[in-house]
């Protein structure tokens, strides 16, 4: 009997290990210095108490996180938060927001995401989408991923709508296209806008900036999605 007891254990003792919440949940931080970092450099975006209020969180035209957020914060993990402050748009592009691994050191990010985890707040339930949902759209949806490419490298200038009175054309001497005119859109097509975008010939011809040749596979989204503001009052 003490002998299949002994074995009754052994054939359990992995699945304790696995459960125990030191194995499940990542590594802790430094509260205090994590408030040095994101005060120094995530309020401009996410605002002082992280409800994406920060003065520069609109600049990008896509909506910047609600941090404080319970409800959505919850269904991160403190490894996710740590890869998105580290990699940032780059691995998740849905989220139009910068990768700081080449500027803070692994623990100065883990410091952070032990700050962040204090302002959370119970703002009822969740009312968007999921972390998961919201990857899954981008992913799959070739007009969300246009949606989201225009609001971060085109409304600047050419509004959020397609109006042309984005935040950045104030100072043009011309006003940018009117992408909500349906006449502009009828003559958009993807071969067209790649020309604008990247033909380094064109340089001198626009007020717009040439984009890396990188940018290619962004521009069927976009076109997609500039189809669809044609329709905008």
């Amino acid at each position: 009997m003490k002998r299949a007891t002994t074995a009754i254990a052994w054939m359990l003792t992995p699945l304790v290990i696995i459960m125990t919440p030191a194995a499940t949940e990542a590594r802790g931080g430094d509260v205090a210095a994590g408030k040095a970092v994101y005060e120094r450099l995530c309020t401009y975006c996410h605002g002082p108490k992280g409800e994406g209020d920060g003065p520069a969180g609109s600049l990008s035209g896509v909506p910047t996180g609600d941090l404080s957020n319970k409800a959505y914060m919850s269904q991160l993990s403190d490894q996710e938060i740590h890869d998105r402050i580290a990699w940032g748009e780059e691995r998740f592009p849905y989220l139009q927001m910068p990768g700081w691994r080449a500027n803070l050191s692994d623990e100065e990010i883990w410091n952070v995401v032990a700050y962040i985890r204090t302002l959370e707040v119970d703002k009822g339930p969740l009312t968007t989408p999921s972390p998961k949902e919201r990857e899954k759209r981008f992913r799959s949806d070739p007009l969300e991923r246009g949606r989201i490419y225009y609001l971060r490298y085109c409304s600047g200038c050419h509004g959020k709508t397609g109006n042309g009175d984005g935040e950045g054309a104030r100072n043009l001497p011309h006003p940018p296209a009117r992408l909500s005119d349906p006449k502009v859109a009828a003559r958009l097509s993807v071969e067209s806008v790649k020309h604008y975008l990247i033909e380094q010939e064109r340089r001198g011809e626009r007020e717009m900036p040439v984009f890396e040749d990188t940018f290619r596979d962004k521009i069927g989204d976009i076109v997609l999605y500039i189809k669809t503001l044609a329709n905008t009052k």
